[in-house]
């Protein structure tokens, strides 16, 4: 067995096994709360403090806007 090869197997049975799909889940949450977290303090920004980062008003409510199902 290649070492390509065993390692394509260890990534698959850790993703199939329970456990592997729990810590996945749990990451992928954390992950989109963190992007929440800060779409949520670039709303709280002024137009001034948007500026100092090079953020245009308009590119942060795009930005935003990714967020809906999390904004409810």
């Amino acid at each position: 067995m290649s070492t390509d090869l065993g390692k394509e197997l260890d990534w698959k049975s850790n993703i199939a096994s329970p456990r592997g799909f729990i810590r996945r889940a749990v990451e992928f949450l954390g992950c989109r709360l963190q992007k929440r977290r800060g779409r949520q303090a670039l709303a709280e920004l002024t137009a001034d403090q948007l500026k100092d980062i090079g953020i245009t008003p308009q590119e942060a409510s795009a930005e935003m806007g990714k967020s809906w199902f999390w904004s409810r």
